[in-house]
């Protein structure tokens, strides 16, 4: 068994060429409506009544009764459409309960489809006879296979859509002929519910049906669900099912709900002047330069994000390579006169006191040409004392005259030490990496006598004591001056 989305195929042109071969009309008769698929090409209706169009109410009772053909293996399913422009009886089934011939796709598959009958309503003419539930059963075959096989064969074997257009059918006297079968006992006619689908048991099918055709109201009645749920409750007013014990009244289901409406873009930039919220109602941030969000504003979006990083790179581009790599100039901290061309900016240069590389914002108007560093004059021998930041360990110092008796003169001792940071001197010796005092020099042989002294005799300890001179200036054993 073949199926489909949506109880059919795409939707197709609403007119319908006439048919040449089509008998005078009969007033009062009822036209042939036979929807089903062709062997080659996807399209479903083949007979339509004058007037009625393929997107019609007609056209979707028919489609809600076939249901894309679910379970339709189980038994047909019987519809009574009416409403204020005619009356519509037919059956949804399988085609081969009714025809032997053009029953089945080029695959093999079975086809399903519907063949009923529709009379058009007329303001003089008679209330039409509709036939009972059980006459429909039991002659199904009979009446419906010969129309089917009529309106079938002529485009069954069409290869394009153009060629399997359906055909226009004209009122023809109904297959029913006679007086009515004896209806079954009345039941209690239902009426439409505006909000609602009257189902009831399988078992009260025939008496649903027979009130419904003596009433004349407006109705869709369906009957031969074997599920509920296989039917789309809210496209009828009336439903029998087998699965149904008892009556009940189908709510339509609800609503969709409705789309969320869409969010805010949050403004970035600084929170309003002051207080939780600002002049225009909107909470906001607590004031100042920045502001926060409160709790109830929006969360940023992910191209406002975007765009938020993109111009902080920006700014640290410009703080990494300075203003002139850019190509852009920095907006001044604070309000003044213009700076002349050329003047500020970052760049690399040299300190005139220390003469280091160094890197950051330079006046070139007011700094001018670098000079070299006026040092205070020294005497002879004396170095200058730094003026940079410099390690504050002292170097050690040597002779600066001549070298005393029994040394050799050397130049004065020093180690090359690295500048430093002043804020960083203190750290010397934590780290063992910055400036760190030099090995004390070594202490001087003592001089040898001169010759012909006579070797100093052992004296009293209490005598030299005596003999010690008193406070005068004495040689410095490490320089051998007077100290």
């Amino acid at each position: 068994m073949t199926t489909n989305t949506q109880h059919g195929p795409e939707p197709e042109p609403a007119a319908a060429p006439p048919d040449p071969d089509a008998g005078p009309a009969v007033p009062g008769g009822w036209s042939a409506l036979v929807y089903g698929r062709t062997l080659q090409v996807d399209q479903w209706w083949r007979a339509l009544p004058a007037g009625v169009d393929r997107q019609g109410p007609v056209a979707d009772a028919v489609r809600a009764a076939v249901a894309g053909g679910n379970r339709l293996e189980a038994g047909p399913r019987f519809l009574l459409h009416r409403d204020a422009r005619g009356v519509l009886v037919g059956a949804a089934c399988e085609l081969g309960r009714i025809s032997r011939t053009m029953v089945h796709d080029r695959f093999g598959r079975p086809l399903y489809g519907f063949v009923g009958w529709y009379r058009a309503a007329a303001p003089d003419a008679a209330d039409p006879r509709i036939p009972e539930l059980a006459e429909l059963t039991a002659h199904l075959a009979d009446w419906a296979g010969p129309v089917y096989t009529e309106w079938i064969a002529p485009t069954w074997e069409a290869v394009g859509r153009e060629e399997a257009e359906p055909r226009t059918t004209r009122p023809v006297p109904a297959p029913w002929h006679g007086a009515a079968a004896p209806s079954p006992t009345a039941a209690v006619w239902l009426p439409a519910h505006s909000t609602g689908t009257h189902l009831l048991p399988e078992s009260d099918a025939a008496a649903l049906w027979s009130a419904a055709a003596g009433a004349r109201d407006r109705c869709l009645l369906a009957t031969g669900w074997r599920r509920r749920s296989d039917a789309e409750a809210h496209r009828f007013t009336h439903l029998t099912s087998t699965d149904c014990r008892a009556y009940e009244l189908l709510r339509p289901p609800p609503p969709p709900p409705r789309p969320a409406p869409p969010r805010p873009v949050p403004v970035v930039g600084p929170g309003p002047a002051g207080g939780p919220t600002g002049s225009d109602g909107a909470t906001g941030g607590t004031g100042g330069a920045g502001g926060t969000e409160g709790p109830g504003d929006p969360e940023p979006s992910l191209a406002e994000t975007f765009r938020a990083g993109r111009r902080a790179l920006r700014r640290m581009t410009r703080g990494l390579f300075g203003s002139e790599e850019s190509g852009t100039a920095e907006p001044p901290s604070s309000p003044g006169p213009p700076k002349p061309p050329g003047a500020g900016g970052r760049r690399y240069g040299d300190d005139p006191v220390t003469g280091r590389r160094y890197y950051g914002d330079l006046d070139e108007a007011s700094a001018g040409p670098a000079q070299p560093p006026v040092r205070p004059a020294q005497p002879d021998g004396a170095r200058p004392a730094s003026t940079g930041p410099a390690s504050t360990v002292p170097r050690p110092t040597g002779p600066t005259g001549p070298a005393a008796p029994g040394r050799r003169a050397e130049a004065t001792p020093f180690r090359r030490t690295r500048a430093v940071d002043p804020q960083q001197a203190d750290l010397s010796g934590m780290f063992g990496e910055f400036d760190e005092p030099g090995p004390p020099p070594p202490a001087a042989p003592p001089a040898a006598p001169p010759a012909g002294t006579p070797p100093a005799a052992a004296s009293d300890p209490q005598r030299a004591r005596s003999e010690a001179p008193g406070p005068g200036p004495t040689d410095d054993s490490a320089t051998g001056e007077p100290s």
